[in-house]
């Protein structure tokens, strides 16, 4: 049988008188002794420390960073080498999280980067690498995507003898051309002494890159919790 334009709402809505009214006759009747009602319940507030202490730092923190955005006027200012090795000494801080805190501060002046990189159009060869400290660094390729490129660095610990178990690398890519390119982590993995790391670059890079320079700067979350580790050590059967 088919249902014609005018009777299929009329049927549409004695189903669902149907479905509401089983629903309450199934509301009122007594619970099972191994029944229960699911219900909505409400968002419990998360239990916040904050202090006056805390507001006079947060505060002062607000107060420069709107200085200092009011001083760059849309411009990129990052200190030299020197300035935060010295920094770091003062402060007792980590050089990777002085430059993320400084490559925060200079975000506000790149546009806004995509969530996806978009369809892949093409891939370029890159092949540049470098070593540093018995560790090899090597920048292999670019995959060009519609909204941006991704680049690939690979990492080898050089042979030296010693076991590496796990590299964690706390670097960002920095991008130099006749535009300004915004760069952020976009994956990684590895072990035994190897790792691979992958970074989104918007704009997308030129397919001729020779007049684009590549460097690796420390760079590092501040409040990052490190992966939780589990071990594993019991013995197991198999049947």
């Amino acid at each position: 049988m088919q249902l014609t334009g005018s009777i299929l709402p009329i049927c549409v809505n004695i189903i669902s008188v149907r479905i509401v009214m089983k629903l309450g006759q199934e509301l009122s009747r007594p619970l099972g002794r191994n029944e229960t009602y699911m219900a909505w319940s409400e968002f419990k507030p998360m239990l916040n420390e904050y202090n006056e202490e805390f507001r006079s730092i947060d505060e002062s923190l607000i107060r420069l960073l709107k200085e200092r955005k009011s001083l760059a006027k849309g411009k990129r200012f990052f200190p030299s080498k020197e300035i935060i090795q010295e920094w770091a000494s003062s402060y007792e801080m980590d050089i990777p999280q002085i430059n993320w805190l400084i490559h925060s501060l200079n975000e506000g002046s790149y546009s806004v980067m995509p969530d996806e990189p978009g369809e892949l159009l093409s891939v370029i060869p890159i092949m540049q690498k470098s070593i540093v400290d018995d560790f090899e660094y090597q920048l292999t390729h670019s995959m060009q995507h519609k909204n941006g490129s991704i680049i690939f660095l690979e990492i080898k610990l050089l042979e030296n003898g010693e076991h590496i178990g796990h590299i964690r690398p706390q670097l960002l890519l920095e991008v130099k051309g006749s535009k300004e390119y915004q760069v952020r982590r976009n994956g990684s993995h590895g072990g035994g002494g190897q790792a691979q790391v992958r970074y989104l670059v918007t704009p997308q890079l030129p397919n001729n890159i020779s007049e684009i320079s590549f460097a690796l700067k420390p760079y590092a979350i501040p409040m990052e919790n490190p992966p939780k580790e589990i071990i594993l050590d019991k013995e197991v059967n198999f049947e």
